[in-house]
């Protein structure tokens, strides 16, 4: 930035700040910003405190630092709550897994053994019930 000994132009202010000529007319206009205006009629310059610019700017760029911290933290919390709730599901869809599991597995032959075993038992004791009559 190739700055006068007395201040910066109104391209430099623009350039420095990131905003076209005409804001920095606004910003002059509104008192946001300082400037002087030097030189004969037909000649005259609007020169502008440098430090008045980089306040300008370090204070928006102080704003948008600000939002985008707001912006990360919201996000980081949505980012907790999502994997709070992804590890339920995870947790859930593993007892599923063991249940289904377990529902497919084969009636052994040793279950299936106790099975008419216990039907044979219920046959014989009506049977039994039966003989008594």
């Amino acid at each position: 930035m190739a700055t006068t000994e007395q201040g910066m132009t109104i391209r430099e202010a623009s350039d420095a700040l990131g905003v076209s000529e005409r804001t920095v007319w606004r910003y002059l206009r509104a008192g946001r910003l300082d400037g002087e205006t030097t030189g004969p009629v037909g000649q005259q310059r609007t020169l502008i405190d440098p430090a008045g610019v980089a306040a300008l700017r370090d204070g928006r760029e102080g704003q948008q630092v600000a939002g985008l911290r707001e912006q990360v933290n919201r996000l980081s919390d949505e980012v907790a709550t999502l994997r709070a709730e992804r590890d339920q599901l995870r947790t859930a869809l593993a007892a599923n897994r063991v249940e289904i599991a377990r529902l497919r597995r084969p009636v052994g032959a040793r279950a299936g053994d106790m099975v008419l075993a216990g039907l044979s038992q219920l046959a014989a004791r009506r049977g039994a019930r039966h003989a008594h009559r």
